[in-house]
């Protein structure tokens, strides 16, 4: 009983769900059969599976084609992000929120995020352009209110979202990204305009006096303890590499907003990937301690109002 209760709840949830979407090319409403959306104005089909919608046309970002292909590496730190995305909206963003605000995370990864939102409360949504999130979604309990989707090309309407949430996503985009034994970044020609893109459709689905909020590594600081051969390591990096941004960046990419101010870090951590390290296990007392009370610290957290 418990079951088919279940899946009647799920199967209205997808119905409300997909009366949201939009076609992201066309921007118009789109109509829903049993596996998937159709725009009437362009003809574009986005599959359904699982009630997750996939406007991605298969352009994914990363290529998995499985779980035997995840390395132990790579199956540590997936475990230790869950942690870690629960603490993002318990301890960090959730205090931040008017109860019952319908939330947008960009670039939500696993997902948990959506699950934790809706715990505490939150009508949300989440998108991310990845096949190996696609598959994580499954293990979502709202895995219905989940997109495939790219954050230039949002599906949902415009001032859709009291708050818009993105972690760790614009230093993604108009960059070339390396891995291998070293790391390594290099800014595409077009960085500038691609990143613009994706700041004005943070704000279009925004509801005007809404917030947006965008955290990520701190450009103007010269150790990054996120992106590297392997998760949390540090690394040196220059101003002029051109990938992580500082805050006088997303103030350039925002453009004219009511307001804009960048945020204390603090709470935004559980230090869990640096922390595997033994630079990690010795600094993390002083490093939680930094992010309270000094201002150039290594991470950036950016509030905009509409």
């Amino acid at each position: 009983m418990r079951k088919v209760q279940r899946r009647d709840q799920l199967k209205t949830s997808v119905t409300i769900t997909r009366l949201l979407y939009i076609c992201p090319l066309c921007r118009v409403p789109l109509t829903a059969d049993s596996d998937a959306l159709h725009c009437s104005s362009c003809g574009a089909r986005y599959p359904v599976e699982d009630g997750i919608a996939d406007f991605s046309g298969g352009a994914y970002y990363d290529h998995f084609t499985g779980p035997e292909s995840l390395g132990e590496e790579h199956r540590v730190g997936l475990a230790g992000e869950v942690e870690g995305s629960r603490w993002r909206i318990e301890r960090f963003y959730a205090p931040r929120l008017a109860r019952g605000s319908s939330v947008l995370d960009v670039g939500c990864g696993n997902g948990v995020s959506v699950d934790v939102l809706h715990e505490l409360g939150f009508d949300a949504c989440g998108i991310d352009l990845s096949s190996l999130r696609k598959w994580q979604w499954r293990e979502r309990e709202h895995r219905d209110r989940l997109a495939v989707a790219s954050a230039l090309e949002l599906p949902f309407p415009e001032a859709a979202f009291d708050v818009v949430l993105s972690s760790g996503v614009i230093e993604h985009i108009g960059v070339e990204e390396f891995g291998g034994a070293t790391y390594s970044v290099r800014p595409l020609v077009n960085r500038d305009a691609l990143r613009d893109t994706f700041a004005a459709e943070l704000l279009r689905v925004t509801k005007p006096g809404g917030k947006v909020y965008i955290d990520c590594p701190n450009g103007a600081f010269p150790i990054d303890f996120w992106h590297g051969a392997v998760a949390g390591n540090a690394r040196w990096h220059s101003w002029k590499e051109g990938f992580l941004p500082s805050f006088r960046d997303v103030k350039r990419h925002v453009g004219n907003v009511t307001e804009i101010r960048r945020l204390p870090a603090r709470d935004r951590f559980a230090f869990k990937q640096v922390g595997r390290h033994w630079y990690g296990k010795a600094f993390r007392a002083p490093m939680a301690w930094w992010l309270r009370f000094a201002r150039g610290t290594p991470y950036l957290v950016v509030e905009i109002t509409r």
